[in-house]
């Protein structure tokens, strides 16, 4: 639990810093662990993680232009913003076959009459791709869970919980196999703020629908340990072999079982290593 614990506090710092260079404004300040005052991040405030754009004029480099082109200008042609979240949507009826990957996007390109080089608008390749899934699954898990929202409010908070990890983990079903390679993916240096911002987003939301209104550090401690529980689950998930992974949602039970066994345990220690970063009274 401290390995994990060590591990969000400084992926959260790191995405702090990394949003900056990646120009999403506030994000650092509304993730950093502040000493002794943990600045909590307003769920409404947080912008989606994204890379400038790249503001270029997408057409064949030669030849005449077969394909369709994409143009920032005000011509009446479509926008970068537009071809982009077009080719992210196609691309995903690919990612069955061709895995989270470049193939893809260049299939849904293909398919959609495009150009060869439209792919140039993915700065960051495929990252961009799994990024468009990941937020896919948390507005469609929100979605959900919202329109079973008087079912979820007679449940115990284990049980909140536990169902929002299954609708969750759900949505990943059809691309399992796909699933390790984008893990991968996401784990490179270049895309581990993203990936821990999104880890960050999921469990925020999910706690939210537990109605989880703590306001101290209790507030990490719960996303801590339901961060670990995600993400084992998610591992657990891609392994099993049982029928409509009827092991994975045990192992999702057990998991949540003794976090919140823990959550007493995790939250006294933050709160611990919190007064030891404090100056004593009548200390300089």
């Amino acid at each position: 639990m401290a390995g994990l614990a060590t591990l969000w506090g400084h992926g959260l710092r790191a995405t702090g810093r990394r949003a900056l260079e990646c120009g999403v404004p506030g994000l650092s300040r509304a993730l950093h662990l502040h000493s002794g005052t943990p600045l909590l991040p307003p769920r409404s405030a947080l912008p989606p993680f994204s890379l400038p754009t790249l503001g270029r004029v997408i057409q064949t480099s030669s030849g005449p232009n077969t394909g369709r082109s994409c143009s920032t200008d005000a011509s009446g042609g479509a926008s970068e913003g537009d071809v982009r979240q077009e080719l992210l949507r196609a691309s995903m009826t690919h990612v069955g076959k061709l895995g989270f990957t470049m193939e893809a996007i260049h299939a849904a390109g293909r398919e959609l009459g495009f150009s060869s080089a439209v792919a140039n608008v993915f700065e960051r390749k495929e990252a961009e791709l799994i990024e468009h899934f990941l937020e896919d699954c948390r507005s469609k898990m929100n979605q959900e869970l919202e329109e079973r929202s008087e079912e979820i409010a007679s449940m115990k908070i284990r049980e909140k919980i536990a169902t929002a990890v299954r609708v969750r983990l759900k949505l990943m079903a059809p691309h399992v196999e796909a699933w390790p390679r984008a893990v991968y993916v996401m784990s490179q240096p270049p895309n581990v703020a993203s990936s821990l911002y999104h880890l960050h987003l999921l469990v925020d939301d999910m706690w939210h629908v537990a109605g989880d209104k703590s306001t101290d550090l209790n507030w990490y401690s719960k996303r801590m340990l339901l961060a670990g529980v995600y993400t084992s689950s998610e591992l657990f998930m891609v392994q099993d072999s049982s029928r409509d992974f009827e092991e994975t949602w045990h192992f999702v039970d057990r998991q949540i079982s003794r976090v919140l066994k823990l959550g007493k345990a995790g939250s006294d220690l933050l709160n611990f290593f919190a007064s030891r970063g404090a100056p004593s009274p009548g200390k300089g």
